[in-house]
Formats: C-alpha cells, sequence, structure tokens
C-alpha cells in the first residue's frame, strides 16, 4: 500500500494519536513505530518494517559505521498496535524526539502518508517546513528526478 494524504490531529491526554481510516487496513496486523531521521516519527507496517531492516541487517558486521547505524535504526523501534478507536499511543520520550508533548502548545499534529510509510509530526513543524518541502519537490521536477549527486568538497 501506499500512503498518501496529509491529516490533522490532536495528541490526547493520554499521549494517543488517532490513525487516518485510510491507513488503519494496512496496519492491522502489527506496526513498528519509530523515530525519523528528520524531526518526526515513523510509522511502518510490519511488511515495510521488514524491508527496512533487511537494509540494515546487510550493512558489514564488524564495521563501526554500519554496527552505529544497524544499533541507532533497532533501538529506535517498537511494534505496537491501534486500539479498538484507530489510535496509536505515542511514548512521552519518543514523541518529545518530535517535538511533540501534552502541553497545550505541542500537542497538534499531523499525520503524514509519505508513501511505505506514515509520519507524525509536530504541526506546528511541519507547517514551518513547507517552503522546504515545495521547493525540494520543485527541484527534484526541473532535474527529471534524477538523485542528487554529492558537491565536491575543498574545490578544484
Amino acid at each position: 500500500m501506499r500512503f498518501s494524504g496529509a491529516y490533522d490531529y490532536t495528541l490526547d491526554d493520554r499521549g494517543r494519536v488517532p490513525i487516518p481510516p485510510p491507513f488503519r487496513t494496512a496496519l492491522k496486523d502489527g506496526l513498528y513505530l519509530g523515530a525519523g531521521a528528520d524531526e518526526c516519527l515513523h510509522i511502518y507496517p510490519e511488511q515495510e518494517f521488514e524491508r527496512q531492516a533487511a537494509i540494515f541487517d546487510a550493512l558489514p558486521e564488524g564495521d563501526p559505521l554500519a554496527e552505529d547505524a544497524r544499533r541507532d535504526f533497532f533501538a529506535n523501534f517498537w511494534p505496537a498496535q491501534i486500539d479498538s478507536q484507530g489510535r496509536i499511543n505515542l511514548p512521552d520520550d519518543l514523541a518529545q524526539r518530535a517535538g511533540i508533548s501534552r502541553d497545550a502548545k505541542t500537542r497538534d499534529v499531523k499525520v503524514v502518508g509519505v508513501g511505505r510509510r506514515i509520519e507524525i509530526w509536530s504541526k506546528a513543524i511541519y507547517d514551518a517546513r513547507e517552503a522546504e518541502r515545495k521547493r525540494a519537490r520543485a527541484q527534484l521536477a526541473a532535474s527529471g528526478f534524477a538523485p542528487a549527486r554529492p558537491t565536491p568538497q575543498g574545490g578544484a
């Protein structure tokens, strides 16, 4: 399944956030919740989590960079379930990494479909990055969606 769309919700007093109804079927057999690379949380359906995990499992054993990347990935994802009301619990420490809390100023969230995963953002942070997202999409479209190439360091 491809997840798409952006939905506004509010974290409740118990730290739960609704999962959009169109996403729930794909998550009924289980999901993994964890910290994303950006200031957001990622939700993977079980099958997609296994695909992501295989990438980290394939990294060379004993390589310090690979070991740290593997540790970071697996240490920051937990199996989770959607409750009978269609909500998922965000543990406080995980939510805080994304700027989300039960405080009145930071409880508004944006649940976003991003292809193979779902992201949960602080609404304020997500909204503040709108210009960056639009610029990135325009830049990639202008390049024919060619992958970015690293800029050489140190000059010519």
